[in-house]
């Protein structure tokens, strides 16, 4: 099992996504979308990723991103 970060905007899904020296959302539109997003296969080490968000980045932060097991989200 593995875990992503995920939040929803607007009823939708979206994941983290490392870009450059930084995170960023996209839609989990597609399995493709999906292969594409931050994944970790221990849930400590999504959380700790999580908290350098939470403490590092303003505009991730306000997101409400949790902790989400990655089957939920394979179609």
């Amino acid at each position: 099992m593995s875990y992503l970060l995920a939040c929803w905007k607007s009823g939708m899904p979206y994941g983290i996504r490392a870009s450059n020296n930084s995170f960023v959302l996209i839609p989990l539109d597609s399995e493709t979308a999906l292969g594409k997003v931050f994944t970790h296969p221990y849930r400590s080490g999504a959380q700790k990723i999580l908290s350098w968000i939470q403490e590092n980045d303003s505009g991730l932060a306000s997101e409400n991103i949790t902790i989400q097991d990655s089957a939920r989200f394979q179609k």
